[in-house]
């Protein structure tokens, strides 16, 4: 892992170096910015085991008189070492200047007692209705101008969703006290181990409880003091009204005409706007730490995302997990993959983003579903025993420190009522607690393994954040760009090799051989320079269509790559055909959701599902997807074709090499298959080697200097028996469950995994 040095550049290239007044207090966009004696949280000291528990209190879950029992058990039965306790503002604080923690203390004081530690949530997003009737002008407002009465969630039983909006004084004010005075409480106890400062970072109303909310009632915040303070954030990023004039191309006649966008049709505008909000969060997360920070200067400062761009949105989430997670000391992700029903690559995506995020720090899954999911009437699948056991190991494989499920008791009440427990309703075991307790068991005795483990990475992707922003603005979704992310990810996935996801900034002191660019349209001329450096200097390259489409101002170039790579690179884009979604896509544009017409004439054959026949690095019929993109070779030597149309060059530059490929390869990945991967798997194979490959299982190694243990994925819907190639020097295999033994014989071991389903080995 490539620790990142700066996001100076990043920041001053994207939404800028936001210098905010709120409340009172100076907030920096950039923590070299900050002034000394005004530092973020630094690393802090190892961990002695690795973290391993469960959500255990929410109100009104679980009932008083089950709370100590389960406790017990939770320390004692199944030797879980943490739980969590999300606890809300409004539930904590039903008037001004009255506090109830009495709950609180008594969940506390059993964890004092068992010797469990306590990872204590600060949910502010719930707030108290005495504050909203004192100033209802803090209400959330959404684009169409509706501002959101405080109200009850499925997720959230004791009511105040979505919060107040914190750009207003008095709400930052009230929120602090809250903050300061929970601490105050929870500090002293043996049991405080760490604050998850912000539960699933995002500007709260954009994840609706209204089944039927249209876009513009996702976008916030749209109140008289947010817009203020944006119009006070453009003044300071273009420092003059005819700069942002020029950029926008308006007339303003005046900082305060300025409204946020709130129609589609415009890009710079929205990339602006958004990148407002997104550096906003970043504020809100340092508003938490500091005032947690004000009273205890001991505990660990944690939080956790939802979302996980680049392999999902994030225009309107409002939230860059590189700039929150530099503000805390342990990062954390949720996982839901049963709910969410999604493939364990995908969820292997978000294991390995959220530790590109944490930039050398530990990480937790500090939310792995523990039981059905539940929204009303709808339930997902079950997780079973063999959920749990994988997505435990898929945790250790990509790096993790900790796992905490959510939750131990399935929830009593609201929509999530009967889902998510790892035991029964009456506290009963089931297999999944029990698989749970196992895993922990054994990743325990492990430890001194998996303790100084991170993961070596020698292939990255990059993702600047204003072209998920320009897609949205584009397309009203971000999905050509997730899912070009997700479909390289799940290449390299299958692969077997482990993946960093990176931002420009940290470009200049990437060490890694391979760097893919997925749907990257603005070629910022720093981005373009880092990137013809990185291939000189021996690097493999591999861009996609539309790279650099557009200009900083996201104006169209009018060569395409900008910046002279048409020259160095030795291509250069003709125009685009755009392809519509393919039949069965669930896309809801009303042009790309019709079926292919009966009868096509020749010159239109071109925008359904072209083919792309590439005749090297291997022959392989690739289906086009988003764009097929005709290119001119000058001196790049044409690899593909479709329609008669040259649409994929490679080129030595320098050292290194660069390929470019004229569709959203990554997209057609996820949508047609494993035509794509294997081209990935001819361009990457003489560059980059697995520490440990197999054919249809997936295997990772974790080496230390005494032992090592290799960790096998299925994740088919069958069972695989396979030979897995390891490096030299290992004799013996040992099976963690089951204690067989079995040689390593010619570097290779014959393993069987069950379907959907991991097998650990410890190698000697």
């Amino acid at each position: 892992m490539k620790k990142r040095q700066s996001r100076r550049v990043f920041l001053q290239t994207t939404a800028g170096t936001a210098v905010a007044s709120w409340g009172g207090m100076r907030i920096f966009a950039d923590p070299s910015e900050m002034p000394s004696g005004q530092s973020i949280p630094g690393q802090v000291q190892p961990q002695d085991e690795f973290i391993y528990g469960t959500h255990f209190y929410r109100p009104p879950n679980p009932p008083p008189s089950e709370r100590r029992s389960m406790l017990k058990a939770i320390a004692q039965q199944y030797r879980f070492n943490i739980i969590r306790i999300y606890t809300a503002w409004v539930y904590n604080n039903p008037e001004p200047d009255k506090f109830q923690f009495d709950e609180l203390e008594e969940v506390m004081g059993y964890c004092d007692e068992f010797g469990i530690r306590v990872l204590m949530g600060v949910v502010i997003e719930e707030a108290p209705y005495w504050l909203e009737q004192a100033h209802p002008e803090t209400r959330f407002v959404d684009a169409t101008g509706h501002p959101h009465r405080l109200s009850d969630s499925g997720n959230n039983v004791s009511g105040g969703w979505p919060g107040l909006c914190l750009d207003w004084e008095v709400v930052q004010e009230a929120a602090a006290k809250f903050i300061r005075e929970m601490v105050k409480v929870v500090s002293p106890h043996s049991s405080m181990y760490a604050y998850d400062v912000w539960n699933e970072p995002h500007i709260e109303p954009a994840w609706p409880r209204n089944i039927w909310a249209n876009p513009q009632e996702l976008l916030f915040c749209y109140c008289n003091k947010t817009i203020a303070d944006f119009q006070g954030w453009l003044q300071q990023r273009y420092g003059s009204l005819a700069r942002l004039n020029e950029a926008w191309t308006r007339r303003y006649p005046n900082w305060k005409a300025i409204d946020p966008p709130r129609h589609m049709g415009t890009y710079k505008d929205w990339i602006d706007w958004r990148g407002f909000i997104i550096d906003r969060s970043t504020r809100v997360m340092k508003f938490r730490v500091d005032h947690v920070r004000e009273v205890d200067s001991h505990h660990l400062i944690e939080s956790h995302t939802a979302q996980h761009a680049p392999v999902d949105p994030i225009g309107v989430s409002g939230i860059n997990g590189w700039s929150l997670a530099e503000r805390v000391q342990t990062w954390g992700l949720s996982m839901f993959p049963r709910w969410g029903e999604f493939p364990i690559h995908f969820g292997a995506a978000k294991v390995e983003v959220t530790r590109s995020y944490s930039a050398g720090k530990n990480f937790w899954m500090t939310e792995l579903q523990g039981g059905h999911g539940s929204s009303g009437l709808r339930q997902g699948p079950h997780m079973r025993a063999r959920d749990i056991r994988l997505y435990n190991w898929l945790a250790v494989a990509g790096g993790a420190k900790g796992l905490i499920y959510w939750t131990y008791l399935a929830e009593a009440t609201g929509t999530e009522a009967t889902g998510f427990g790892l035991v029964a309703r009456d506290g009963s075991p089931t297999d999944r607690v029990l698989e749970a307790a196992e895993a922990n068991r054994l990743i325990q005795a492990h430890w001194d393994i998996i303790k100084d483990y991170k993961p070596q990475t020698e292939v990255a992707i990059l993702f600047d954040q204003d072209n998920a922003l320009l897609t949205y603005a584009m397309a009203g979704d971000e999905d050509a760009s997730t899912l070009s992310f997700r479909g390289y990810y799940k290449a390299l996935w299958n692969m077997d090799l482990l993946v960093d996801f990176v931002e420009p900034s940290s470009l200049e002191e990437a060490k890694y051989k391979v760097l893919i660019v997925p749907w990257h349209l603005i070629g910022k001329k720093e981005t373009c320079n880092q990137l013809q450096r990185f291939a000189e200097s021996g690097g493999t390259l591999i861009l996609e269509t539309s790279f650099g489409l557009f200009d900083e101002r996201c104006f169209y170039n009018p060569v395409i790559p900008p910046y002279g790579l048409s020259q160095t690179f030795g291509y250069r884009e003709q125009e685009n055909y755009y392809l519509p979604a393919p039949q069965g896509s669930t896309k809801k544009e009303w042009w790309a959701a019709q079926r292919k017409p009966a009868s096509i004439p020749s010159s239109d054959q071109i925008y359904y599902e072209p083919v792309i026949e590439f005749t090297k690095p291997i022959n392989v019929r690739i289906k086009g997807h988003t764009f097929l993109t005709p290119i001119e070779a000058s001196s790049a030597t044409p690899i593909a074709k479709s329609f008669g149309f040259t649409v994929a060059a490679r080129k030595s530059v320098g050292s290194g090499v660069v390929y470019y490929i004229g569709t959203n390869l990554g997209s057609s990945i996820s949508a047609y298959g494993d035509e794509g991967i294997e081209l990935l798997r001819a361009i990457l194979s003489p560059v980059v080697r697995p520490a440990a490959a197999g054919d249809k299982v997936r295997p990772r190694l974790i080496q230390s200097s005494q032992r090592s243990l290799l960790i096998v994925f299925n994740d088919n819907p069958v069972d695989q028996a396979e030979r897995i190639l390891l490096p030299p020097g290992f004799q013996r295999a040992t099976d963690l469950y089951n204690r067989e033994e079995q040689p390593v014989q010619g570097d290779t071991i014959w393993v069987t995994v069950p379907f959907q389903d991991v097998k650990v080995f410890l190698l000697t």
